[in-house]
């Protein structure tokens, strides 16, 4: 090459250099390749679909009729093949064989039961010539998958290469390496399905199924969680409704109710029975109405007590009613009306006299608190 002409030598570069890249176009051709019949041959109508169902158990342990259930219901790669189609396998599919052929000839001592696998991405050709050990099998109608073909599938056609022998359909086969793979048979008139559960690869089926697994476990942690805090809110809710009953019970024992406690804050007037005394004298009443306080009608010898609004009732039932716990303030039984009391907006309202008869209002309170709780 370098004792030749410089003109002579470019054009020898460039012709070698075109003649890489048609090889590489042609190459790249080859592998890109799908599906094709192989010459001279027609390919069939109907078709069977190969399923890999691969080699971990979890997939499959729902299975009830191991083997033949996985193959029917299992997640799988498929793929469906023709007869006399010659294409590639999904490069997650290792196509069972139990025997090598060469030309024909099938080596007898090849036999394998299980069967191997072979590699993912493997060339296949389902065809009817069936090798045996004195050479092909004329006239016979039975099936065989070839696989590990070259890419014309023109080596198996002639009878070499790995294969299996499909003798009944549908076929369920463990391999040797503990996978699984099955063929079943598709009329392709819509009336079988074999494509159930089938995946583009199975790994994505495992991404798949790790998602949808994370997905139910953040549910239910999140439905737990949930179900500890409602939990949570209702039993604060009860302890604090039960301090709150206890705090007022005692609040009505020590008649401090409604009355806050250690602030400082100086405790309102409480009207006594002298009070009551001074401004709701005792006189008699002739109209004969009737107590509401002892549901008892009011006699003219009976002592009443007449309140600013005109009713009237009992001496001593109007000042039970009104003493039976602390009051700051006198209303009516019957209409409410409040009872005005003389010096009402002054500071310096509580008498001297009326600390015993709270006393003994606080007594009576604390009484009537425990015979209601005994109750």
């Amino acid at each position: 090459v370098l004792s030749m002409a410089p003109n002579t030598r470019q054009s020898l570069v460039t012709g070698s250099f075109a003649a890489a890249c048609a090889l590489q176009w042609l190459q790249r051709g080859v592998l890109t390749v799908k599906a094709e019949a192989v010459s001279g041959r027609y390919v069939s109508k109907d078709f069977l679909t190969l399923r890999y169902h691969g080699r971990d158990s979890e997939r499959f342990g729902s299975a009830t009729g191991h083997p033949l259930e996985v193959c029917h219901t299992a997640p799988a790669t498929c793929m469906d093949l023709r007869l006399w189609e010659c294409r590639n396998s999904p490069e997650d599919m290792h196509v069972a064989y139990t025997s090598y052929a060469h030309l024909g000839f099938s080596r007898s001592g090849s036999m394998r039961n299980p069967p191997y696998e072979s590699v993912g991405g493997s060339r296949l050709l389902l065809a009817r010539n069936i090798p045996s050990a004195q050479g092909f099998v004329q006239g016979s109608s039975q099936l065989v998958l070839w696989s590990g073909c070259n890419a014309s599938c023109e080596d198996c056609t002639n009878g070499t290469g790995r294969f299996v022998l499909l003798q009944q359909l549908p076929k369920c086969i463990a391999t040797a390496p503990g996978g699984f793979f099955g063929i079943m048979y598709n009329d392709n008139l819509g009336q079988l399905n074999t494509h159930e559960n089938c995946w583009d690869s199975l790994e994505s089926f495992d991404l798949e199924t790790e998602k949808h697994v994370r997905v139910q476990l953040l549910l239910k942690y999140c439905a737990f969680g949930s179900v500890a805090v409602v939990s949570c809110a209702l039993v604060t809710l009860l302890v604090w409704y039960h301090c709150h009953l206890k705090r007022r019970r005692e609040q009505r024992r020590r008649g401090l109710l409604g009355v806050g406690t250690g602030s400082g804050a100086p405790l309102p007037r409480t009207i006594g029975k002298a009070t009551i005394e001074e401004h709701f004298p005792v006189t008699h009443s002739q109209e004969g109405n009737q107590c509401v306080v002892c549901l008892l009608n009011i006699e003219e010898h009976d002592g009443c007590r007449r309140l600013q609004c005109g009713h009237e009732f009992h001496a001593d039932c109007i000042i039970e009613w009104w003493t039976h716990e602390p009051r700051a303030g006198l209303e009516c039984p019957i209409c409410k009306h409040k009872q005005r009391l003389r010096g009402e907006d002054s500071e310096d309202l509580q008498e001297t006299g009326d600390a015993s008869n709270n006393a003994a209002a606080q007594g009576h309170s604390e009484a009537e608190a425990i015979v209601r709780e005994a109750i």
